[in-house]
């Protein structure tokens, strides 16, 4: 056989099995695409010791999620079903430790306990800097952080003396 005559002969049956053989694996690749991958949040639910929310995202629609945290010793378990979007969460008095959750065979670490209540800490004393220093720009007077609340966060607080403080430094104020 000629040289020529083989190539035209074998080039369409190679490249048919090079598009028929990729085939599966184009479809395990997008399969894997649609597919979203578990993640999870800790965060302490406001104006309380020790209970923490955690919020999973990307279970597998109407599957188990189990939420665990604590320690060998102090455990908190939770389990519960993703809704239809493949989100799941609870609420819970979490004892000190790593947070995981599981759906099938995924299984991912959420954060720890610790983590969880900085992030709060942060997020309070934030609040009350940019409401401290808002307030106190308006009026170039010093005012109490106990406005409007019974008993604000102690982080808050120092946040709110902070923005007061920085506002009452400010070229505006002087």
């Amino acid at each position: 056989m000629k040289p020529r005559i083989r190539l035209a002969v074998l080039a369409p049956v190679l490249m048919s099995s090079l598009a028929l053989g990729s085939a599966p694996l184009l479809a395990a690749s997008a399969q894997a695409a649609a597919v979203p991958s578990l993640t999870c949040s800790v965060k302490q639910t406001p104006n309380t010791t020790g209970k923490y929310n955690v919020s999973v995202t990307g279970a597998q629609p109407g599957t188990t999620v189990t939420v665990r945290g604590g320690s060998a010793t102090n455990q908190f378990i939770f389990a519960t079903n993703a809704d239809d979007d493949g989100n799941a969460s609870t609420s819970g008095f979490i004892p000190a430790g790593k947070v995981t959750a599981s759906n099938q065979d995924d299984k991912v670490t959420c954060g720890t306990v610790k983590q969880a209540e900085q992030k709060n800490a942060q997020d309070q004393y934030n609040a009350g800097f940019q409401r401290g220093l808002f307030e106190t720009l308006k009026t170039c007077k010093q005012q109490s952080a106990n406005q409007g609340l019974t008993q604000p966060d102690p982080n808050y607080e120092r946040g709110y003396n902070a923005g007061v403080d920085k506002a009452l430094s400010s070229p505006k104020c002087q």
